[in-house]
């Protein structure tokens, strides 16, 4: 099995790093990448699959008191047949995955299968502790690359060699 995750803090670059790593391979790819929109007061979080260019509110924040409204049933209805379709693709990424998604069943249940599959998966960990990514950090199969100010500009050619070395 052959899985690879970046964490780090956050706004540290793992997302651009991803995206840059993904750019230079030449492989079909799945899964989805999270991004932040601004519309208004409101920081606005959705996941964009890769395989329809569909895109899924996930959270929505109102930065005048920080407040957020989540929406765990998109990862159920949404998220979860993406990663069914992703099965069909060379690499499948999941960027990025914290412990909101912790109780959400279907869909951790659904990220351990692609972790089993002989898929490539190429993610994201937010730099959290809760059952679900500490799980995830504890299997033998996965390699945890933490990104930082430091590193995070020298990091390219050991994530690329990696994940060739896999395709």
């Amino acid at each position: 099995m052959k899985n690879l995750f970046l964490t780090g803090k956050k706004g540290v670059g793992k997302t651009t790093l991803l995206k840059k790593a993904l750019g230079k391979l030449d492989v079909s790819i799945g899964g989805y990448t999270t991004q932040r929109v601004f519309e208004g007061y409101y920081r606005n979080y959705v996941a964009k699959s890769f395989c329809d260019d569909e895109e899924y509110q996930i959270i929505k924040v109102d930065s005048r008191d920080d407040s957020k409204v989540w929406f765990p049933d998109v990862f159920e209805k949404h998220l979860v047949p993406l990663l069914d379709k992703s099965l069909n693709m060379d690499l499948i990424v999941l960027d990025e995955l914290g412990c909101s998604e912790n109780g959400i069943t279907e869909f951790t249940s659904k990220v351990f299968e692609l972790l089993d599959s002989p898929k490539i998966v190429f993610g994201v960990l937010k730099e959290d502790n809760c059952e679900f990514i500490d799980n995830i950090k504890r299997r033998g199969d996965v390699t945890v690359i933490t990104v930082t100010e430091d590193n995070r500009d020298h990091l390219l050619d050991e994530i690329l060699c990696i994940l060739k070395n896999w395709i």
